[in-house]
């Protein structure tokens, strides 16, 4: 009992929830009390049973023919009991029932009482100002510094009068048929849900969340189905329908729901989708937006018109059951002509980047939290980066646009920008896995879709380095092994012919894997798959980060499946760091109103392949830019930082790509059309790939990128050196300690004198560079029949490099030495190209500028 009294002695005196509460405590009190009374009475009535009282009759003699047997055979026959003592008996364990299951109910009740009231807010003079606090998003600038690049929520809020009266009633008839008739809580509906929720084996699943109480979900800044939420929910709405009219409360939901494309309350909405007030909204309009409110991103008309239409179905039937509208005013509805005259509005730098960012804050925290909760979010975002990369896709691909013959995109009507060529572009920092830049389209207020995130586009030949992977790392294949490029046939799992075309239609014979790859041979690439087996790549896809289904077919080998640039950014990274997979993030730190971190982001890393086995794919990929399919970034555009990456073609040219990295960036690009359209060159017989497609877009990118990063180091040395008076200690030539560390090694020097940089790629333990023939694979100098390879070594605690002859290759730069062709002429010694191979124009295969020839792109 004592715990009954102190917890009623701790609740305040000053709300009539406390005086319920006291209430219902005493009530328990007495019930316990008079327990003891109850049982006690019971054992009486008991003991005058025995005696033949109420009804209880003790045989006597009469019914005993054997003398002396009278005494001890009374006190053991079996007391008959008549039909008003059962009827007594049971009415009396009914009552001890009831009481305790009331005694129980109250105890609930108190301890519910207890938990839930104290934490309710204060409700406030006006129902809008539950959404009073807006979010606020920063990036970082070049010198740390927190800039504000995009808030969320703050809206525009008109009186009930000036909705339309045929939106309030869809809004009424989809989310709350019964709001004129209930008092905050649909008991019926709960009813439903709870045995909908029993059938279905949840405690908690479907709602039965009435107008008033999405209100009051404003109150508690979260999404979770936890118990006591609910309970807390349906308290706050009782209270709100006590103090506020029915007509206030629908005046607030309507004014400060969610109906997307960054639009709350149905003014901001009907400006948004349809440029009007929404006073003048009709009623096939008013359904459509009515639909939004329950999942506005899933239904959001702007790129998922089809969803949003049948939304609105749903909602003329409710209407029609509720009696708002007949079937004749339902069918007049479907004539009218949908048409999007708003335009999304988004932030003016990085609108697809904010846009993600904001997707996953409502995911994690919900809607209320994050337009209402007054949030600050830290993002991960290079302010310069993202404006170079948004700069970038809308110089350089009026170039595209060129090659296609498409009209000028700066010219063109928003329709006609729905239809035009799309590109999109991500950048991760390969040391933490932090998204820089992220661009989703060439306009957000032509499409808010987000092709660097939400695309699923076929990567081509971009999805061959996850093949070789699993061949070097798996089977222990090395550059220098050889497949035989011919013509084959596999059947497929439906019994199927498969036969892999190389994008020229030629066969090479006999070819290392290194040849293979720069020239982005398909048929080696298949019977790769083949060998390794397609679930075995598929496993390596998973390991470098790439989510998106895959099936495990054998044109798996031709990049067949859908993935993003995020994804493939990603994927990249691990190359250019020795085999570590960070996990991408665009979210660094949130805190509450209160300034208090209530969620922050630890880079999350891993090894996800040997140093040696990336080592050997970093050496392929970087083969890639010093002379086969992306030699273009190069010699067309100067690039000319240590890197690696691939083209990827998909079939028809439908998508178009190019992966790659620095030491400290990866970065993907995609251009196609939505539609997956071909992309056709104007000029006959020519093809659009990604090396006259993407490398357009990326290598403009990487190069001022690389600049950008150049910069910074040079400003972070000298303020190191101006904090160390003038003097700063230098790193191993080879960037790491033990055998290769010279004998300069941690020896300080002053700014001014000459220090040689460390390597981009510092090559690991067990690794040895040679010269081979790229038909047969074994030992050659002859340079216009040989590539220098990478490979396992036969001593793991070493690596040894050969230093390549006079006019080969730099292996450090992928440039030719002193010795080599002339400036723009293509690299014959790398054994790439044969007189019968220059095929290729500018743009088209090697990219060079105006030289014929070169590798062609897949």
């Amino acid at each position: 009992m004592d715990f009954l009294r102190d917890l009623r002695d701790r609740l305040p005196d000053n709300d009539w929830m406390n005086r319920l509460g006291r209430f219902l405590g005493n009530i328990l009190q007495r019930i316990l009390r008079s327990f003891p009374r109850m049982r006690a009475r019971g054992a009486a009535d008991g003991g005058r049973r025995s005696a033949g009282d109420h009804g209880f009759a003790a045989p006597g003699n009469a019914g005993h023919r054997g003398p002396g047997v009278e005494g001890a055979h009374a006190s053991a026959v079996k007391v008959r009991e008549t039909p008003i003592a059962r009827s007594f008996r049971f009415i009396r364990r009914m009552v001890y029932a009831g009481s305790a299951a009331l005694m129980f109910g109250a105890l609930v009740a108190v301890v519910m009482f207890y938990l839930t009231v104290p934490s309710i807010p204060r409700l406030p003079d006006d129902l809008n100002d539950i959404f009073g606090q807006m979010t606020r998003i920063y990036a970082e600038d070049q010198e740390g510094n927190p800039r504000l690049v995009h808030t969320l929520g703050g809206h525009r809020r008109v009186a009930l009068e000036e909705i339309a009266p045929v939106f309030r009633d869809a809004i009424i008839a989809t989310e709350d048929a019964d709001f004129y008739h209930h008092r905050g809580v649909d008991k019926p509906g709960i009813v439903r849900a709870f045995v909908t929720n029993l059938r279905e084996g949840q405690i908690l699943g479907q709602g039965a969340s009435t107008i008033t109480q999405q209100l009051a979900r404003h109150l508690f800044f979260t999404r979770e189905k936890v118990w006591i939420r609910k309970i807390r929910e349906a308290m706050a709405s009782m209270q709100i329908e006590a103090r506020f009219t029915k007509d206030e409360i629908l005046s607030a939901y309507c004014n400060n729901m969610y109906f997307g494309a960054d639009a709350y309350g149905v003014e901001e909405a009907a400006q948004r989708f349809f440029s009007k007030r929404a006073s003048e909204l009709t009623l096939g309009e008013s359904a459509l937006l009515a639909g939004l409110v329950q999942r506005p991103s899933d239904y959001n008309p702007y790129y998922r018109m089809d969803r949003a239409l049948s939304r609105r179905e749903t909602v003329f039937r409710r209407m029609m059951d509720n009696g708002y509208i007949t079937e004749e005013d339902a069918a007049l509805a479907r004539e009218e002509e949908i048409t999007l005259k708003g335009t999304s509005i988004g932030p003016a730098r990085g609108p697809y980047y904010l846009d993600y960012v904001e997707d996953l804050l409502i995911r994690r925290f919900g809607s209320n939290l994050v337009f209402n909760g007054g949030l600050t979010v830290h993002i991960a975002m290079d302010l310069d980066l993202q404006e170079l990369a948004e700069e970038t896709i809308s110089t350089r691909m009026t170039y595209v646009d060129s090659l296609v013959g498409d009209p000028a995109y700066d010219t063109a009507t928003t329709e006609e920008r729905k239809q035009a060529l799309e590109a999109a572009l991500v950048a991760v920092d390969t040391r933490t896995g932090a998204v820089r830049a992220l661009a989703g389209g060439r306009d957000y207020t032509a499409s808010e879709f987000n092709r660097a995130v939400e695309s699923n586009r076929q990567p081509g030949s971009g999805f061959k380095p996850v093949v070789y992977l699993a061949a070097l790392d798996h089977l222990g294949y090395s550059a220098k092994t050889v497949v035989v490029d011919e013509p084959v046939a596999y059947t497929t799992e439906l019994g199927d012919l498969w036969e892999p075309q190389n994008f020229t239609r030629e066969y090479e014979g006999p070819v290392i894997l290194k040849r293979a790859f720069m020239r982005s041979i398909n048929v080696v690439s298949a019977k790769l798959v083949s060998e390794v087996g397609p679930s075995t790549v598929i496993e390596y896809a998973r390991r470098l980060g790439i989510s998106s289904p895959l099936e495990p077919i054998l044109s798996l080998a031709l990049g067949t499946n859908g993935v993003s640039p995020l994804e493939m950014a990603s994927a990249y990274s691990v190359f250019a760091t020795g085999g570590i997979y960070h996990r991408p993030y665009v979210i660094t730190r949130v805190e509450d109103s209160e300034g208090r971190v209530i969620e922050e982001t630890e880079p999350e890393s891993r090894r996800v392949i040997s140093e040696q086995s990336a080592y050997l794919m970093l050496d392929l990929l970087r083969g890639v830019m010093s002379g086969g399919t992306g030699v273009g970034a190069r010699y067309r555009y100067g690039f000319t930082a240590p890197s690696g990456g691939k083209t990827g073609t998909s079939s028809e040219s439908r998508d178009v790509w190019f992966n790659g990295f620095t030491k400290d960036l990866a970065t993907s690009v995609w251009v196609g059309y939505d539609d997956a359209r071909p992309l056709l060159s104007i000029v006959e017989d020519e093809e659009i790939t990604g090396a006259s497609g993407a490398i357009p877009v990326w290598a403009p990118f990487m190069k001022q990128a690389a600049a950008l990063q150049e910069q910074r180091e040079v400003q972070a040395t000298m303020a190191a050196a101006d904090s160390a008076g003038g003097r700063l200690a230098v790193l191993p030539a080879e960037g790491v300690g033990g055998e290769d560390s010279g004998p300069e090694a941690g020896v300080e020097k002053t700014v001014d004198e000459e220090a040689k940089p460390p390597p981009a790629f510092p090559m690991p333990l067990g690794i040895e560079k040679i010269r081979v023939d790229f038909r047969t694979g074994r030992l050659s100098q002859d340079l216009e029949r040989s590539l220098v390879v990478t490979v396992r070594g036969t001593n793991p605690r070493v690596r040894t490099e050969m230093i390549p002859p006079d006019g080969a290759a730099s292996e450090e730069t992928g440039l030719l030495g002193p010795g080599g062709p002339a400036d723009g002429a293509a690299p014959e010694e790398t054994g790439l190209l044969k007189p019968a191979d220059r095929t290729g124009t500018e743009e088209m295969g090697s990219g060079l500028p105006g030289v014929p020839g070169g590798p062609v792109d897949q």
